[in-house]
């Protein structure tokens, strides 16, 4: 099954626009302002708690702010498949 990874750069984008302060959007979403720095710059992954806390605070869809990883698994077999 495919993961969702926050796509940090798009937050950021996306909070810059809507005119939310770095600090008060960290607040607003529990965690501390270095880590949405870490998160906006797509050095660190959120829990998928805090990803869903930030898509609230945004107005969107938690889907508007990840995008897919395969499955390590499932590509394999794809591979196979396709041989």
């Amino acid at each position: 099954m495919a993961q969702r990874r926050v796509h940090g750069p798009a937050v950021r984008v996306i909070r810059e626009a809507l005119g939310i302060k770095h600090g008060i959007f960290a607040v607003d979403c529990d965690i501390t302002p270095g880590y949405l720095t870490n998160i906006e710059k797509g050095h660190k992954q959120p829990s998928p708690a805090v990803a869903v806390a930030m898509a609230r605070r945004l107005g969107v869809d938690v889907d508007s702010i990840t995008y897919t990883i395969p499955d390590c698994a499932e590509c394999a077999r794809r591979e196979r498949s396709a041989a």
